[in-house]
C-alpha cells in the first residue's frame, strides 16, 4: 500500500508523539492515552510493535496513526491469529487529505502478510467508522460482519458507596508478582464458555497485572488459596473538571466464588479504590461473567452502545462463515 502523496509510512512512531496526537484530536471527553497506557496495550510481550503505523508529512510531523493489537483468539471451539484495531487517528490539521484509508490499508497488508486469520474492532453503534471499516473489506473482497452489539456497566462513585459494608472482609489483598503462579489458573480460563476470547499468553500475565500507575489488580484469597481476581485500569478523563478518573475492569474472574462472595470480593475492590478518588467505574457486560454482584453495588447500563466486528484477512479463514456471538472476552476500547 503506498502512503498518501505527500506523506511517508513510518513503523513503531514515538509512543510520545503518538500520545500528542491522539489526546490533541480526540473529541473531549475521552480517555488520557499517554505514553504509559500506550505500551500497556502494544508493548506488551506478546505484541507486535511493527503493526503499529503512522503516516509522516513532509515536514516531519505525524498526521495519522492505527495499531493493530495481535491475540491468539478463541472462535467457536477453534484457536486462530487476529489482530485488534485500535487507535485509529488522523490529525485535524489534514483532515480531508484522505489519510485513513492507506493508513488502514497498509495495517491490513501487513497483517496479512505476517499470516494473520481474522480482524477484530469495535465502533460505536451509529458512528462513521462502521462505514469505513465496512467499506475498506469491501475493496478488498473479504467478509465483514457485526458479531456482537454492547455496553458497558456504570456506576457512580457516590452511589456505590452508600451500599458499602463499613470495612472490607479481609479475604481481599492487592496482587503481588509472587502471586503469578497462582493466578495463572484463573488468567488461562479468563473467558469461561464464550464463543469468542482471546487467549492470554502465561508471558504477558506478569506485564498484565502488575500494580503501576495505570494498572490495579486484586485478589480473593482464602485459606491460602486465590480463588478469585479483578485486573483494571485507572484511567483519567480529558475533558472534564479536573480530569476526573475511571476505573474500568479489564480482566475479572470470579473463579469458584459463589454469588454472595463475589458481591462480597467487589465489595472489597471498591473500597478499596475510594483512595483513588474515581468518579466512575465501568465493566464491559460482553457476557463472559456474571453481572449480578456489579448490578448489587449499583452498577447499571450506560447508553452507549458499541458494535463488534470481525472480517476475514484470509479468504478461507473461516469456512463456515463468520457468526455471531452472544457473549465475549476481547478488549473493549
Amino acid at each position: 500500500m503506498e502512503p498518501r502523496e505527500g506523506f511517508e509510512f513510518v513503523y513503531a512512531p514515538d509512543l510520545k508523539v503518538v500520545s500528542d496526537l491522539i489526546c490533541k484530536t480526540w473529541a473531549r471527553p475521552c480517555w488520557n492515552y499517554d505514553e504509559g497506557l500506550l505500551k500497556l496495550h502494544i508493548n506488551r510481550p506478546s505484541g507486535d510493535p511493527e503493526l503499529a503505523v503512522g503516516q509522516m508529512s513532509e515536514d516531519g510531523r505525524l498526521a495519522s496513526y492505527q495499531a493493530f493489537m495481535p491475540f491468539d483468539v478463541n472462535y467457536y471451539g477453534k484457536n486462530y491469529r487476529a489482530v485488534f484495531a485500535s487507535f485509529l487517528t488522523v490529525s485535524s490539521e489534514f483532515h480531508g487529505k484522505g489519510l485513513a484509508g492507506p493508513q488502514q490499508g497498509e495495517l491490513l497488508e501487513l497483517a496479512q502478510k505476517k499470516g494473520y486469520d481474522l480482524y477484530t474492532t469495535i465502533c460505536e453503534v451509529g458512528a462513521a467508522s462502521n462505514r469505513a471499516v465496512e467499506k475498506i473489506f469491501a475493496k478488498k473482497n473479504l467478509d465483514v460482519k457485526i458479531v456482537n452489539v454492547h455496553q458497558y456497566l456504570a456506576a457512580v462513585s457516590q452511589y456505590v458507596d452508600a451500599v458499602l459494608p463499613e470495612a472490607p472482609s479481609g479475604k481481599t489483598r492487592v496482587y503481588a508478582s509472587a502471586d503469578e503462579e497462582a493466578v495463572k489458573p484463573l488468567m488461562r480460563s479468563l473467558g469461561g464458555d464464550a464463543p469468542l476470547k482471546k487467549i492470554v499468553p502465561d508471558n504477558d500475565i506478569g506485564w498484565l497485572l502488575i500494580d503501576r500507575p495505570h494498572t490495579r489488580t486484586y485478589v480473593f484469597e482464602e485459606g491460602g488459596r486465590i480463588r478469585a481476581m479483578a485486573n483494571l485500569l485507572l484511567l483519567e478523563v480529558l475533558g472534564t473538571e479536573e480530569n476526573m478518573l475511571n476505573v474500568y475492569f479489564d480482566n475479572v474472574n470470579f473463579g469458584d466464588l459463589t454469588s454472595e462472595e463475589q458481591v462480597v470480593f467487589l465489595g472489597d475492590v471498591m473500597l478499596a479504590l475510594k483512595e483513588t478518588g474515581y468518579h466512575t467505574a465501568l465493566m464491559p457486560a460482553i457476557g463472559y461473567l456474571p453481572m449480578e454482584a456489579f448490578r448489587a453495588l449499583r452498577f447499571r447500563a450506560a447508553p452507549r452502545q458499541l458494535n463488534f466486528y470481525i472480517a476475514h484477512l484470509k479468504a478461507d479463514a473461516l469456512p463456515e462463515g463468520i457468526r455471531e456471538v452472544d457473549s465475549l472476552f476481547m478488549d473493549i476500547y
